[in-house]
């Protein structure tokens, strides 16, 4: 398996001249230091809450090998097989929208995959012609955009905040070896409503 993004945010969550205002900063000398900190900063949240948050466009790439014909779903496989379908697992959701998918190198066509929703998780449904079923080494690439919102603009506030606060304890600890956590108790409960958020 992998996965690889393709294309990130048009822009992130907070600008640099929000967070030289947080930070009380008014020289440039460590602007790309500060645009670094912002960067891995919402990367950590997206990690934290499980979920893309700016739109962003990946590419997620599965060998054969890691299929598994199933009669019901199992967590334990990327993707399953289901009788002439296969049902491959998404990461990085929510998924927007499916840009691409090819097997092979080959380009599917729209009507043989859909992007399917069940809570929180998002699958391909991809449909195998008979060409396919027979070919015993497949390497299926899907492109896709994922995100909970289009523009960085429309962020809640409370992960603008918490990205703020991470940054700014990231950008104050920047001398030392990191003993403290970055991810206080403040951040864990500003960003406590969208661990569990559903998107639809």
């Amino acid at each position: 398996m992998d996965l690889c993004l393709v294309e990130g945010p048009k822009s992130e969550i907070i600008s640099l001249k929000e967070a030289k205002n947080y930070l009380h900063i008014d020289h440039n000398f460590d602007d790309d230091l500060i645009l670094m900190l912002i960067k891995s900063t919402r990367e950590a949240i997206e990690a934290i809450i499980q979920k893309t948050l700016p739109r962003q466009t990946w590419k997620y790439t599965i060998h054969s090998d890691n299929v598994r014909i199933v009669a019901a779903p199992n967590d334990n496989y990327p993707c399953m097989v289901r009788g002439n379908s296969l049902q491959i697992p998404l990461p990085k959701p929510p998924i927007i929208k499916i840009l691409k998918v090819s097997v092979n190198e080959t380009d599917v066509e729209k009507q043989c995959y859909v992007l399917d929703k069940t809570k929180s998780k998002f699958y391909l449904l991809l449909t195998l012609d008979k060409s396919l079923q027979r070919s015993k080494s497949k390497i299926i690439s899907i492109l896709y955009e994922a995100g909970i919102v289009l523009n960085a603009d429309n962020i809640p506030y409370p992960v603008k905040l918490a990205n703020l606060m991470m940054m700014a304890s990231a950008y104050q600890e920047r001398y030392s070896c990191l003993d403290g956590d970055i991810v206080s108790s403040g951040v864990r409960k500003l960003l406590a409503p969208f661990l569990n958020l559903r998107v639809f």
